[in-house]
């Protein structure tokens, strides 16, 4: 956060509810009895003991997915290719923690956040990151427009503008992502023309709705 004036007027308040909003399948699988809900869970998602989808993960790690369950069978409907949206969607996805943590990993990001910390004491804010103040707002029964979050919201601002710590985040933020493109350009570029390519088909499924 680095807008003063915003952080004064709305705290860490997103307008919306914290958690976001559950998913509409969600909401009708859990109003299920167990016995019904299980039957549910298998058609839709399928079981471990079929066919599986795979991903390696930029992040680390393998995901797997089943590819007879409703949801693999209407993303083949819609990308003509389930098993390879799978894999670049997944990978796509994964890029996030990998520039996360490319640019926190940084020591320029850790100097930055070195005095961005030092000038939060100053203002009587005892954060060292943050990642701590969402941690502790998580945490907090209050909704993050209380009057001692504002205050907090306030500090974090200033002193991220102070010591350049936003310009410094910022910085790193594109000179990885770019770096990650081009490592995975072939990766998203198929995202890219699969997603684009479903748009006529979702765009007749819902006309007919």
């Amino acid at each position: 956060m680095d807008d003063v004036n915003a952080a004064g007027a709305r705290g860490y308040d997103t307008g919306g509810t914290r958690g976001g909003s559950p998913h509409p399948n969600q909401v009708h699988g859990m109003s299920l009895p167990p016995e019904r809900r299980h039957a549910w869970l298998l058609a839709i998602h399928g079981s471990l003991t079929d066919e599986q989808f795979e991903a390696n993960l930029p992040s680390g790690g393998r995901v797997r997915h089943s590819s007879r369950g409703c949801t693999s069978q209407a993303q083949q409907q819609l990308y003509g290719d389930a098993r390879t949206w799978f894999r670049v969607k997944e990978i796509r996805t994964s890029l996030r923690a990998v520039r996360y943590e490319a640019v926190s990993g940084d020591p320029a990001f850790a100097t930055a956040m070195a005095g961005w910390a030092a000038c939060m004491r100053g203002q009587g804010q005892a954060f060292a990151s943050p990642v701590e103040i969402r941690v502790a707002l998580d945490n907090s029964r209050q909704n993050g427009t209380e009057a001692r979050w504002r205050r907090t919201a306030v500090a974090e601002a200033t002193c991220a503008l102070r010591t350049g710590f936003a310009a410094t985040a910022r910085r790193l933020d594109r000179h990885y992502e770019q770096r990650i493109r081009a490592r995975y350009r072939e990766e998203l570029a198929t995202w890219r023309r699969l997603a684009l390519s479903a748009l006529p088909r979702a765009r007749t499924v819902t006309e007919s709705l």
